[in-house]
Parts: C-alpha cells; structure tokens; sequence
C-alpha cells in the first residue's frame, strides 16, 4: 500500500526543521543519560553499605571516590 502526502514547501520546510531538532534533542539526551550511568557506576564502585553501621555507607575505593566528587562537582557546575 503506497500513501501519497501532499506537503506544501513550508510544511516541508517545517518537517525538515522538526527532524533536525528531534536529533539534537535525542543526542543531548543520550549524552545526559550516560553522564548519569558513569557517575552510578561510579558510586557503586566508591562506596557500600556498612555492615557494621546499617544504614551508613563507607567509601571502599579512594580513586573512585574522587573521581566521582570531581565529577559531580563538573555536573552541578
């Protein structure tokens, strides 16, 4: 089944304009997203539950502690 549209050349001018910025939103927004799985994978990395403390974390990985403060402190910027 073919579908024919009839687009006049501003709607097509409008179309191609919604295209280009569907993809620059939708890359910003992947970058956003991995931005925020590295600084969870990160955190996940840095620190764990205590068990001596329920309920208190501890950093178990200074590295990436500071990797992630460095990091947290660009995104807040």
């Amino acid at each position: 089944m073919e579908v024919t549209v009839n687009m006049t050349a501003e709607e097509f001018l409008e179309f191609v304009a919604w295209g280009k910025d569907r993809d620059y939103y939708k890359s910003r927004l992947d970058k956003e997203l991995n931005k925020r799985e590295i600084l969870a994978k990160k955190t996940c990395w840095a620190i764990d539950a205590d068990p001596k403390k329920p309920g208190k974390v501890k950093i178990i990985d200074q590295d990436h502690a500071a990797e992630l403060l460095e990091m947290a402190k660009d995104y807040l910027a």
